[in-house]
């Protein structure tokens, strides 16, 4: 089970720097696209829509992909007055839980945003930029947003588990682990 734990920590170490890449290029493009949008029209008068209107387009991408690699690095909001008062061992089961409750909740919103792509994909809806997009293409985000972020809740909880399985008296803090 160790292997297993090992290998899915490499190959979400390579995903989440691949996400956090991606959301990096998102967010420049958007800046710069709106930026440069100001400045053309400012200057020129002329303006193209699809570059005001892109940036929100590609918001949901950054956002469900982001999801992962922030519970994964724990740097989402966490209210942290529980942890206080629990031992180490009991750190370890409340972590274990939230890791299962997000794999959950992950696979639940996964498989509806399969639903929504499909029902998107059927409608044959699209967006109205100076291009044709489908609609279809946006709601993708969610499931494979989803989908990672049950990935990587799968690997956190393979680590709490782990940890758990340990000798009590050698379990490590998981909050100092995980962000290591």
């Amino acid at each position: 089970m160790r292997t297993l734990q090992k290998w899915l920590t490499v190959i979400n170490d390579a995903v989440a720097k691949f996400i956090t890449a991606l959301g990096i290029l998102i967010i420049a493009f958007s800046v710069l696209a709106l930026t440069g949008g100001a400045v053309t029209r400012y200057f020129t008068g002329l303006g193209f829509d699809w570059i005001m209107d892109l940036p929100p387009v590609m918001m949901p991408w950054m956002v469900f992909l982001m999801a992962g690699v922030l519970l994964r690095s724990r740097s989402h909001i966490t209210v942290d007055f529980v942890p206080r008062y629990l031992s180490v061992r009991g750190k370890i089961w409340l972590s274990l839980f939230v890791h299962l409750f997000v794999l959950g909740c992950a696979v639940i919103f996964f498989m509806a945003g399969v639903d929504a792509v499909q029902l998107f994909h059927a409608l044959g809806q699209f967006i109205e930029l100076e291009f044709d997009l489908p609609y279809w293409y946006v709601y993708l985000s969610f499931p494979v947003g989803f989908g990672i972020l049950g990935i990587f809740a799968i690997e956190l909880a393979l680590k709490d588990w782990l940890s758990l399985r340990r000798d009590s008296g050698t379990c490590a803090d998981p909050i100092l682990e995980q962000r290591q």
